[in-house]
């Protein structure tokens, strides 16, 4: 399957890498884990963890792996809002519901017959990866082509795997457990930052606990 890739906003910035913070609680046999757990309920998040399409997603969000279990005798309310990476000042990057995630991708074309002695023209290496480009002047004509080159084969966000793997809302009953990814905006100018999470009765609305896991930053 062809790779997808981040166009638009996604450019502005490369992505840094989240790591839990050295006091963080750590899993035993699930790399670069931190978890934390209150009134029966239980959250193992795992930062690097995206492997689905786009694979660039990083760029423009930021995916969290999370596994919540609920042991306690109470059910959990599941909604985006009950999320936050919050850094020591108080500076808040929400969680997001997938369906507002914005972008575009393109997925290259993989060309069937490989070429011999031939040069891609510049313009169209981000579509052909691997195949050697012309290093001469091959100028776009703008006035043949129009946009086409900036606006076909475009996939709009969110993408199915985004969809798929996402951390659903809805309501944990007391012995479920379940697993999927949070897309938070994207972290800027911070080094110190916790994963927040409010954990609510879905029937009464009282919050009956919150847990929060120490990550780094590193852009």
């Amino acid at each position: 399957m062809s790779r997808l890739f981040l166009v638009g906003a996604a450019l502005l910035g490369c992505a840094g890498t989240l790591e839990p913070a050295p006091e963080s609680r750590r899993v035993p046999g699930i790399a670069n884990s931190a978890v934390a757990a209150d009134a029966g309920i239980e959250v193992i998040a795992v930062p690097g963890a995206w492997h689905g399409y786009p694979p660039e997603l990083d760029d423009l969000v930021t995916p969290l792996l999370v596994t919540v279990t609920n042991s306690g005798p109470r059910s959990l309310e599941l909604r985006y809002e009950h999320f936050a990476l919050v850094t020591p000042a108080g500076v808040r990057f929400a969680a997001l519901p997938p369906l507002v995630v914005t972008g575009v991708a393109y997925s290259p074309v993989e060309l069937v017959y490989p070429p011999m002695g031939f040069g891609l023209a510049p313009y169209l290496s981000p579509w052909y990866p691997g195949v050697s480009v012309w290093g001469g002047s091959f100028p776009f004509r703008a006035d043949y082509y129009g946009n086409c080159y900036t606006a076909c084969e475009q996939f709009p966000l969110p993408t199915g795997d985004m969809l798929q793997q996402a951390l659903p809302e809805g309501v944990l009953s007391p012995g479920g457990r379940i697993t999927g990814f949070l897309y938070f905006e994207k972290l800027a100018d911070v080094r110190h930052i916790n994963l927040l999470a409010e954990l609510v009765d879905p029937v009464t609305a009282e919050r009956f606990g919150h847990l929060d896991i120490p990550f780094l930053y590193d852009d």
